[in-house]
């Protein structure tokens, strides 16, 4: 039973004062568990208003958690430890400082503050298509006053059209253009894509230094769709490619690989510990994300 639903049934005198503050006593006194947490984590202070309940980090970043989200990314700091910082701080190291970021795939945003705190004079583009994690992707920009990250409500493919997306509000970071979890929650939204050429070309975008690529198992339809942007400004691209996920689009990493390659890329596999290049995505193959760079 809830809390609600505990002070519902003592107003309404079904159940005595003192059984009320015990079984109160019973849940309030997980928020001392938290502690613990927080201590295990790079969280340093969970707030609760009226309305939110917010995780701050060592950083100094606050996130917004949503109701009912498993794999929200401040509960995943809260259950894991962290989320992907280490796997960040090795990209940073690869990029020097660069002029302009775009983080395709933006779900809340969390991409674009750590890396925002890191280099405050980049000029950050962030692309979140669905519009609830668009929503709170706004939402954490305000909360963190962030002034050098511009967010889009449009997703980024090799068209330019409205698209179904399959959103799960149980797991907002795997919705997708495929239906990837098949979980019972899970429904549709259109939403508005465009292609990154295009969206250069409407906003006079006059230099990319790097991009994160996330999109869960569609980033190759980025690709495509921003071919000449690649070729003019060869950007360091840092990629998510999970072969369970393309194979719903029924394309393999390696098509990612190939595509790149006749403009100069090279790809590398990333993770905590290494950085070492590859030549295609095998079954061997256990990093999920990598580093296309110029050679």
């Amino acid at each position: 039973m809830n809390l609600t639903a505990l002070k519902t049934q003592f107003l309404n005198g079904e159940i005595s004062k003192y059984n009320f503050m015990d079984e109160m006593s019973k849940i309030h006194n997980y928020l001392f568990d938290y502690c613990q947490l927080i201590k295990d984590s790079c969280a340093s202070k969970i707030e609760i208003t009226e309305n939110d309940v917010i995780v701050e980090l060592e950083t100094g970043i606050k996130l917004l958690c949503i109701k009912n989200d498993k794999g929200i990314i401040p509960l995943t700091i809260l259950n894991f430890g962290e989320y992907e910082e280490k796997l960040w701080n090795k990209t940073a190291e690869l990029i020097g400082k660069p002029r302009t970021v775009l983080d395709i795939g933006g779900n809340i945003g969390y991409f674009s503050l750590y890396f925002a705190r890191k280099f405050p004079q980049t000029q950050f583009y962030c692309f979140e298509p669905i519009p609830n994690n668009y929503k709170y992707l706004c939402k954490n920009l305000e909360l963190n006053h962030s002034q050098n990250i511009k967010a889009f409500n449009i997703g980024l493919s090799n068209v330019c059209q409205t698209m179904e997306m399959f959103y799960n509000p149980e797991g907002c970071g795997s919705s997708s253009l495929r239906d990837l979890l098949e979980a019972s929650c899970t429904y549709k939204v259109p939403c508005e894509f465009t292609t990154l050429d295009n969206f250069v070309a409407e906003n006079h975008i006059e230099n990319i230094d790097f991009i994160k690529c996330d999109v869960e198992g569609a980033e190759k339809f980025v690709y495509e769709g921003g071919l000449k942007t690649l070729e003019k400004f060869k950007p360091t691209i840092y990629s998510e490619m999970l072969r369970k996920w393309s194979a719903k689009f029924n394309y393999h990493p390696n098509d990612i690989i190939n595509l790149l390659k006749p403009l100069g890329y090279k790809c590398y596999a990333i993770s905590q510990n290494s950085f070492a290049p590859i030549e295609q995505v095998t079954e061997e193959t256990v990093e999920t994300n990598f580093i296309f760079k110029q050679v």
